[in-house]
C-alpha cells in the first residue's frame, strides 16, 4: 500500500503437487539428516543421502526447504536424487531452486531471468543432456555478459567437452578478460587433438628436449636417466596470453621457470612417456637436478588435470622425500589426493609411520577408504594414542590433524571396531600441568572421532542395505 502497488489479477493458481510414489524415510533418519544439513557436514550429508537414494526412500516434507537451499555444488545432485514429487513442485516455485528444476521450459525462463548462479547452474545442467544447446544459449548473450559472467558460465563446458567446443573455446582465448582466457585454455588443453594442445606440444618439446635412458656404471650400479631441459631465452606474448592458471609465479620461482611449469601443465603426461618410451617412475627419477622443482611441478599440475593416475604416485612418493621439489606443496597434497592408490599409502603408513606430509594426505584423500586402509589406519592410531600419553611431545603431532577426517572416511565394514580409546582411560583428571596440553588436545580429537563414528553407525542402522 505504501509503495502504491495493487494485487495483480488472472494469475492461475499453481497446480497441486502430485501424489508421492516413493516411501519417506524414517523419523529417527529424518532427525540425523536435518542435524546434518544444519551443520553443513558434506561428507557425512553426501553418504546419507547416497544411502536414502539407494534404500528406495525419500526425504521428509518438512526437510525438503533446507535440503534445497544448500549451496555445495557437490550435495546437489545427491539432493535432487531423493527430493520426491514435492520437492520436484516446490523447486518450480522457486528461482533459487531452479538446480532442480528439469523441463527446458523452465530452465530456459530461469537462463533468460535468472541470477548468476542460478544461470550458471542451469547452462551446466543443459550442458549434460545437450552441449550444442548450452553452447547455443551462452553464445546468444555472450557479448552482453561481463566479465566474471563470461568466465563462470565459460566453466560450465566442461560438462561434457568435446572437439565441436573448440571453435568457441578458441575465439575466446582473444577475449580481453584475463579470466576468461585462463577458462578457455584449461578447457582447450583438455582436448588432445585440439590445435591448442598441439602448439603447446611443440612448445613442450622445445624445453624438454631430449632423454638419456638409464644406464649401467661399472661397478653395476644402476644410473637414472636424464632429461636435457632448455629453458627458452624468451616467450613471446601469443605464449604467455594463451597459458592456463594462474599468471603470478609463487614465491622463489622465476617468471621464465613458471612459464615452463603452466607449459608443462597442458600436456597430458602420458606424453612423454610415448616421446621418450619411458615409464612415469624413470622420468620422474629423470628430472633430477637444476630443473627438478619446475618440471615436477608441471607434471603434478599436468597429472591433476589429466587425471593420470599412474604418474600420481611416482609424483606423490619423490614429493614424500624430498618435499623441496615442489613449489605449492598444499595444492600439490590436496589436489593429487583423489588419485593416489590407498594401498600405496597404507604402505606408506606401516613402514614409515605417520608424516606430516602422509597425515596432509589422508587429510585430503576421499573417503570412503578401502577396507585395508582403513583397518591399518585404526590400528596405527591405538598404538599411537598410548604412547603419546606416556611422553610429552609437542603438538606439531601428525597424527593431530587426522582423527575427524578419518572418522568420516573409514569403510563402514570397519565402524564396529574403530573404537580406539576412551579419553577418560588414558587422560588423567588435572589438565595444563607440566606436559598435559597435548593430552587435551588429544582428549577432543578423540571424542569428536567417536561422536562422528557413532554418528555414521545411527544411519547404518536406520538404513541397512
Amino acid at each position: 500500500r505504501a509503495a502504491g502497488l495493487v494485487a495483480e489479477s488472472g494469475i492461475d493458481a499453481p497446480q497441486p503437487a502430485p501424489d508421492e510414489t516413493i516411501p519417506v524415510c524414517s523419523a529417527a533418519f529424518a532427525e540425523l539428516l536435518g542435524g546434518l544439513l544444519v551443520d553443513q557436514r558434506t561428507t557425512i550429508l553426501l553418504e546419507a543421502l547416497e544411502r536414502l537414494r539407494l534404500a528406495g526412500l525419500r526425504l521428509p516434507h518438512a526437510l525438503l526447504p533446507g535440503a534445497m537451499n544448500v549451496e555445495q555444488e557437490e550435495l546437489r545432485p545427491a539432493v535432487a536424487a531423493v527430493l520426491g514429487e514435492r520437492g520436484r513442485w516446490l523447486a518450480r516455485l522457486n528461482p533459487e531452486w531452479a538446480w532442480v528444476v528439469g523441463d527446458e521450459g523452465d530452465l530456459r525462463d530461469v537462463w533468460d531471468e535468472g541470477a548468476l548462479k542460478e544461470r550458471t547452474s542451469v547452462l551446466r545442467r543443459v550442458r549434460g543432456r545437450d552441449p550444442a544447446l548450452g553452447r547455443a544459449w551462452l553464445s546468444e548473450t555472450w557479448r552482453q555478459e561481463k566479465a566474471d559472467a563470461r568466465s563462470e558460465m565459460l566453466e560450465a563446458f566442461e560438462e561434457n567437452l568435446s572437439p565441436e567446443d573448440e571453435p568457441f573455446l578458441e575465439s575466446s582465448l582473444g577475449d580481453r578478460s584475463m579470466k576468461v582466457r585462463a577458462v578457455a585454455a584449461d578447457l582447450l588443453a583438455r582436448l588432445p587433438g585440439s590445435a591448442y594442445a598441439l602448439r603447446y606440444a611443440e612448445r613442450a618439446e622445445a624445453i624438454i628436449a631430449g632423454y638419456e635412458p638409464p644406464s649401467t656404471g661399472f661397478l653395476g650400479r644402476r644410473r637414472s636417466g636424464k632429461l636435457m631441459v632448455e629453458l627458452p631465452p624468451a616467450v613471446d606474448e601469443g605464449w604467455k596470453r594463451e597459458l592456463p592458471g594462474e599468471a603470478s609465479p609463487p614465491r622463489k620461482m622465476g617468471e621464465r621457470a613458471w612459464t615452463v611449469v603452466r607449459t608443462l601443465e597442458v600436456i597430458p603426461p602420458v606424453y612423454w612417456e610415448r616421446r621418450f618410451g619411458a615409464t612415469p617412475e624413470e622420468l620422474v627419477a629423470a628430472a633430477r637436478g637444476e630443473w627438478e622443482a619446475v618440471l615436477l611441478t608441471g607434471w603434478r599440475r599436468a597429472a591433476v588435470r589429466h587425471g593420470q593416475e599412474s604418474w600420481a604416485w611416482p609424483l606423490w612418493r619423490r614429493w614424500h622425500e624430498a618435499p623441496e621439489t615442489q613449489h605449492d606443496l598444499t595444492s600439490t597434497l590436496e589436489l593429487l589426493a583423489p588419485l593416489l592408490p590407498h594401498a600405496e599409502l597404507g604402505g606408506v603408513l606401516r613402514s614409515s609411520g605417520m608424516s606430516h606430509e602422509l597425515a596432509y594426505t589422508l587429510n585430503a584423500l576421499p573417503g570412503p577408504w578401502d577396507e585395508e586402509l582403513s583397518l591399518l589406519y585404526l590400528e596405527e592410531l591405538r598404538k599411537h594414542v598410548p604412547r603419546t600419553f606416556a611422553s610429552n611431545r609437542d603438538i606439531s603431532d601428525p597424527w593431530l590433524g587426522s582423527p575427524q577426517r578419518a572418522a568420516e572416511r573409514i569403510a563402514l565394514s570397519c565402524l564396529d571396531h574403530a573404537t580406539v580409546l576412551q579419553p577418560d582411560e588414558v587422560l588423567p583428571e588435572r589438565m595444563f600441568s607440566d606436559g598435559q596440553v597435548l593430552r587435551y588436545y588429544w582428549r577432543e580429537k578423540l571424542e569428536k572421532f567417536e561422536e562422528t563414528l557413532e554418528l555414521r553407525r545411527r544411519l547404518v542402522k536406520e538404513i541397512p542395505l
